[in-house]
């Protein structure tokens, strides 16, 4: 009986070994990696490097993208380099743009070009460039309220009032800007202002106004709420006068490199109990 027994112990840790052997060969076998602990970084971005994974056919991880300024920055995740032993292979992401001081996380994902089933990977991001606020201004001609035209235009932009109220306390107007160069266009609704026709001026006091970055063909609504003590003048029948100042910016892109390489390492306890 118990000769019998220790034979059977001995054949299914036998099974139990070939089993193992071949789930460690199937396609469905999972290498977990463990988190970068180091981000990658610079003045004008960081990138943080989690959840790698990756099998035969795919490998994936997550790329939470930082921006450092006040300034946009373009990203173009297709041109992260992934180094497997002697190849490279680069995803097929869209680009994307992070606001000024604001945060982005995307998953990279292989599908092609190489066996994934690796130990570990290196990972380069590339494809920065930053937009800066500062450009060229555009000298828009100012805006009659109540409007005898409804749009103006000056170099490469186009201003169309969209709707108005005018009321004794309250001017409220809502314009549309849109940009028709080939590079980038920053609004900034908070440099509108208003002017009477005895000369006085009055800001912008549209509360969740925000700066705007524009591509070509992009157009994009605005807010100006104008206040003017009854004392200075009466909104609802005085003629009022639109005031640009920088509100609309031409800016160019600047490529930039974050020249940093971090390496995803195998995770051979979380890999051994995930493929259990």
């Amino acid at each position: 009986m118990k000769k019998a027994f220790a034979l059977l112990l001995l054949a299914g840790v036998a099974i139990s070994s070939t089993v193992y052997a071949q789930k460690k060969g199937d396609d469905k076998y999972t290498h977990y990696f463990k988190d970068v602990e180091e981000a990658l970084e610079s003045k004008k971005v960081t990138v943080e490097l989690t959840n790698g994974v990756s099998r035969k056919d795919f490998l994936k991880f997550k790329a939470k993208y930082t921006n450092n300024t006040n300034d946009f920055i373009i990203v173009d995740p297709s041109k992260t380099k992934i180094t497997l032993g002697a190849i490279d292979v680069y995803p097929s992401e869209k680009t994307f743009i992070l606001d000024p001081n604001d945060k982005n996380s995307k998953t990279i994902d292989l599908k092609d070009g190489a066996d994934f089933m690796v130990e570990s990977f290196d990972v380069s991001p590339e494809g920065f460039s930053i937009i800066p606020l500062d450009g060229t201004p555009v000298s828009m001609p100012e805006f009659q309220l109540p409007a005898s035209v409804n749009n103006i235009e000056s170099g490469n932009f186009e201003v169309n009032l969209k709707r108005v109220t005018q009321e004794t306390k309250q001017t409220w107007a809502v314009f549309s800007i849109k940009y028709t160069g080939n590079e980038y266009a920053i609004i900034d609704p908070s440099r509108i202002s208003v002017k009477t026709e005895a000369g006085d001026q009055f800001a912008n006091e549209f509360r969740k106004s925000k700066t705007i970055l524009l591509e070509k063909g992009d157009s994009k609504n605005v807010d100006a709420v104008f206040h003017i003590p009854a004392k200075v003048v009466d909104m609802q029948f005085a003629k009022l006068f639109i005031q640009w100042g920088e509100c609309m910016v031409e800016t160019k892109a600047e490529p930039f490199e974050l020249d940093e390489t971090a390496t995803f390492e195998l995770d051979e306890a979380l890999t051994a109990d995930k493929n259990k």
